[in-house]
C-alpha cells in the first residue's frame, strides 16, 4: 500500500501554511484547506517557502527536469530561465518576493547560484560568488545565506561576501535559515544561532533545528523525536504531542507548525504558544 504523507513546509508567519500532499500543492489559510494541484505538464510539486503576503515558492518536476515557480494570485508563475541553463530550483523567498535558488542542466554536473528580483522574476541574475558556494535562504533585506562545500557558511549582500565566524575548533557549518539578520546553522558539535557574523550561541543539548523567526525563536526536535522550541539565552521547551513529533517552521506570530509521526504517514500540527 502506498504511504502518502501531507507535508507542511512553509508559513506566512501569521497562521497561513503551505506544503504538499501526493505531489500536489496545498495551503491552509484562516483554517481553510485548499488543493491547488499540479501545473500542466508536470507530475509533482514541492513547496519550499512562503512570505508574509502569502506567495508560495515551490518547485515543479517532470523527470528529469524541474522548474521553480511562485504560486500567487491563484496561479503558478514560473521563474525565468538563465540562457544556457534549462532547469531552475527555488530555495528561499523573502517578504519582498525576491527569490534565491540555482540553475542547472544536469544536476550531476553541479549548479549555479541565481537570484530572481521581485520586480522582474522573468530575468534572473547569476550571483557573482565562487562556484563552491550554494544558496540556502534569503533575508528580508536581500542578504543571501550560502554554504561552502566542505567549508563554512557565508552571507552575500550587494556584491559583498562575509563568512560566519566559527568558534575555536570548528571548521565546517551548514546554514539552515536566515531571518532578520539572525542565522541558524549546524556544526559538527551541534546547532548554533548567529546574531551577527562574529557572534553565535550554541543551541542547548542535542536539539536538531529546522527553522527560526525574526526574534530568534527556533524549532526542531530532540531525541527521540520530541518537538521542541528554544530562544536565545533560554532552555529548550518541549511541545506536547500524543506521538513522536517534530517542528518544521515557526511564524513571527509565535506559532510552531510541524508533524505528528504515525504508521500511515505524518500529520500536520500547529502549536499555539502563550
Amino acid at each position: 500500500m502506498k504511504r502518502m504523507s501531507m507535508v507542511l513546509a512553509a508559513t506566512d508567519g501569521a497562521g497561513g501554511y503551505a506544503g504538499q500532499y501526493d505531489g500536489r500543492l496545498i495551503t491552509w489559510t484562516g483554517g481553510t484547506f485548499q488543493d491547488h494541484g499540479v501545473p500542466a505538464g508536470y507530475t509533482a510539486v514541492e513547496a519550499v517557502d512562503e512570505n508574509a503576503p502569502g506567495s508560495v515558492l515551490g518547485n515543479a518536476s517532470a523527470y528529469p527536469n524541474g522548474h521553480a515557480f511562485v504560486f500567487e494570485n491563484g496561479g503558478f508563475q514560473f521563474l525565468g530561465k538563465v540562457p544556457g541553463y534549462y532547469n531552475t530550483k527555488g530555495l528561499g523567498m523573502n517578504n519582498r518576493g525576491d527569490v534565491v535558488g540555482t540553475v542547472f542542466n544536469d544536476i550531476r554536473h553541479g549548479s549555479t547560484a541565481a537570484f530572481w528580483p521581485s520586480g522582474d522574476r522573468t530575468h534572473p541574475v547569476l550571483l557573482d560568488v565562487p562556484p563552491l558556494l550554494t544558496p540556502v535562504d534569503i533575508d528580508h533585506d536581500g542578504t543571501i545565506l550560502l554554504n561552502e562545500q566542505f567549508g563554512g557558511t557565508w552571507l552575500w549582500k550587494d556584491g559583498v561576501l562575509r563568512q560566519l565566524v566559527l568558534p575555536e575548533g570548528l571548521r565546517e557549518s551548514r546554514g539552515i535559515a536566515i531571518r532578520d539578520g539572525k542565522v541558524l546553522a549546524s556544526t559538527q558539535l551541534g546547532d548554533r544561532l548567529w546574531t551577527s557574523s562574529d557572534t553565535s550561541e550554541e543551541v542547548p543539548g542535542t536539539m536538531q533545528t529546522t527553522a527560526l523567526d525574526g526574534s530568534g525563536l527556533v524549532t526542531g526536535w530532540i531525541s527521540p523525536r520530541i518537538a521542541a522550541v528554544w530562544s536565545p539565552g533560554g532552555s529548550i521547551t518541549t511541545l506536547p504531542a500524543p506521538t513522536e513529533a517534530y517542528g518544521i517552521v515557526v511564524g513571527d506570530n509565535g506559532e510552531i507548525a510541524g508533524a505528528l509521526q504515525g504508521n500511515s504517514g505524518d500529520t500536520p500540527v500547529v502549536w499555539r504558544r502563550g
